[in-house]
């Protein structure tokens, strides 16, 4: 019986016709995708327009141009971008291995 069963279970099955329902289902998913990453990134720049308005980004920029060569020269720091940058490096061997 065991030996029975472990042969109905592996063989294939059958194709079943669904005239275009995967196609459609595959299409709408990918529509809404589409609809959500447009709310996403619409609410992103509304959220940054106050900010861009609002600060001054010259003094900003001003002041970050004179910090970037002691932030550049501190050992953490670089320390902690190598580790994230080996971070996303070994998420993204990993997501193509996998897909």
């Amino acid at each position: 019986m065991s030996d029975r069963l472990d042969d109905l279970l592996s063989a294939p099955l059958l194709d079943v016709a669904d005239d275009g329902f995967s196609a459609r289902v595959m299409s709408r998913v990918g529509q809404e995708r589409r609809r959500e990453e447009w709310i996403t990134y619409t609410a992103i720049g509304v959220a940054a327009l106050p900010a861009l308005l609002f600060l001054p980004l010259p003094a900003i920029a001003a002041e970050v141009s004179r910090l970037a060569p002691l932030l550049a020269s501190a050992a953490p720091l670089a320390g902690a971008a190598a580790l994230l940058a080996l971070t996303l490096s070994f998420e993204k061997l990993i997501q193509d291995r996998l897909s």
